[in-house]
């Protein structure tokens, strides 16, 4: 009988000892969930919008996305599907949305979008209405874009094909660099044009 306690006490004891390794083991690795390793996002949400103002208070720019990571270190945030909205300076109106597969905002507020890019203006009257792309950047302070990507470009009057955009969203303004190729219809352009001197 002797033998029997002392074989059932050193199950037990191996039993605890397991169980205590296998504990040891979740905490460790719970532990090494919450370390940050490097190249690893400092902040991360998902579902999050944010929205910034200037210094007078003024909307700048409406960013929402499913997901958003934030770099400290090198000053830059990742979106996953983001919807960004950029705003008129003197009216505060929403003037443009944009849609990508995912986006990054830079230290120099340099918005670099990437996948099935849409740029929409909000306003009917934009002379620029529509760009489609694989790849933009927008500066948000000065709302410069630019693109060496494949580009097509919707207008009141025309449509644009064509390789790399410049413009300037503020002015409605934007030139493609080569490959361009036009379709233009006058009827609408006649149209816009007696319609901006009604307004003068």
């Amino acid at each position: 009988m002797n033998k029997r306690i002392t074989a059932l006490l050193l199950v037990i004891v191996a039993a605890l000892v397991g169980w205590m390794q296998y504990q040891a083991k979740d905490d460790a690795n719970g532990l090494d969930n919450l370390i940050k390793k490097e190249g690893m996002p400092d902040y991360t949400g998902k579902r999050m919008s944010t929205s910034v103002f200037d210094l007078e208070g003024k909307p700048e720019y409406y960013a929402e996305a499913e997901e958003i990571k934030r770099y400290e270190e090198s000053e830059k945030t990742e979106f996953t599907n983001p919807l960004v909205n950029l705003f008129d300076k003197l009216t505060a109106l929403k003037q443009w949305k944009l849609r990508a597969d995912h986006a990054e905002i830079n230290a120099e507020r340099i918005l670099t979008l990437s996948g099935n890019v849409t740029l929409q203006a909000l306003e009917p009257t934009s002379k620029l209405q529509r760009i489609e792309t694989d790849h933009l950047s927008v500066n948000l302070t000065t709302q410069d874009v630019f693109t060496d990507s494949e580009v097509k470009s919707q207008g009141l009057g025309f449509t644009t094909t064509g390789v790399g955009l410049k413009g300037n969203l503020k002015q409605q303004v934007a030139t493609l660099l080569k490959d361009v190729k036009s379709y233009i219809e006058p009827t609408v352009i006649k149209a816009a044009n007696e319609q901006e001197k009604e307004k003068q």
